[in-house]
């Protein structure tokens, strides 16, 4: 198995915004396949930035590697690149700074084994809108 299975790609907007893509290398038969997780950008994406330079500088980046015209992607360790899967789904739909604030810090403080059980659950194809769900009105006060 890789040590780095997630890797972060920036996405280049506009002439001064860009949106993130976050891929989990799978194996599927003779060699490892990259798989989009979550592709986020905007308000969500602006919203949890501290998190999102966290997870980079936890992987050994600097916070200023991150730019729009970054074209390689970072190389995340799997405990980073769930955590960071994990609030990025749950985020995503989201309008409303106060509940990302909410769900944030909720995923922030969770244990790695409960982050691990919910980025299952989430990042499923066929269920994974509702556990995302579940997971913005278990951590939202609404």
């Amino acid at each position: 198995m890789t040590e780095l299975p997630f890797s972060l790609e920036v996405l280049p907007r506009d002439e001064h915004g860009y949106g993130v893509a976050l891929h989990q290398v799978r194996r599927n038969g003779p060699g490892p396949e990259p798989v989009r997780v979550v592709r986020a950008w905007g308000m969500p994406l602006r919203a949890v930035t501290d998190a999102v330079l966290q997870a980079l500088r936890d992987s050994g980046y600097r916070q200023d590697d991150l730019r729009p015209s970054r074209r390689a992607p970072f190389q995340l360790a799997e405990r980073v690149g769930v955590r960071l899967a994990l609030l990025l789904l749950a985020v995503k739909p989201l309008r409303r700074h106060v509940r990302i604030e909410q769900v944030a810090e909720g995923v922030r403080r969770m244990p790695d084994e409960e982050a691990y059980y919910w980025y299952s659950k989430c990042a499923d194809r066929r269920n994974g809108r509702k556990a995302q769900h579940a997971l913005r009105v278990m951590f939202s006060k609404e």
